[in-house]
């Protein structure tokens, strides 16, 4: 079976190190990519040569630098061979105008960072676990 890959869009490091903790324990053998903004994200993806080595899944924040997650949304999706990879939008944005943009753009699913720890860790559990499920069957 090959590897679980999961990609991290996300400009606070300190959020990528807890989100890359809590699925290393909840997930050990998902390899890990991450990317500091969309357009980081959109040249690491453009170099994965074979469609069994990109993400099952990619969470996205929107709130970004240089090229933020509705933008990195705009492209991926103009992308025949990018489109298909589930994306998660993980932000802080509770703004219905956000969500309704996003949604339009064909995401996966909209998490707002809960400031509950539990909570947000729960809510990073329920992504990984429905999309690595539907990846290693085949969904």
């Amino acid at each position: 079976m090959s590897p679980l890959n999961i990609m991290i869009v996300e400009d606070n490091k300190i959020v990528v190190m807890g989100i890359k903790k809590i699925y290393k324990k909840h997930i050990p053998d998902a390899v890990i990519t991450s990317a500091e903004n969309g357009l980081q994200a959109i040249e690491l993806l453009s170099k994965i040569e074979s469609p069994e080595n990109l993400p099952c899944f990619i969470i996205l924040d929107i709130n970004m630098p240089i090229l933020n997650g509705i933008e990195f949304l705009e492209l991926i999706k103009k992308d025949d061979a990018l489109k298909q990879i589930p994306i998660v939008i993980h932000t802080t944005s509770s703004n219905v105008e956000d969500y309704k943009t996003c949604k339009k753009h064909g995401i996966s699913g909209y998490y707002v960072k809960h400031v509950d720890f539990s909570t947000y860790k729960d809510n990073l559990i329920t992504i990984a676990n429905y999309w690595s499920n539907s990846y290693r069957n085949k969904l």
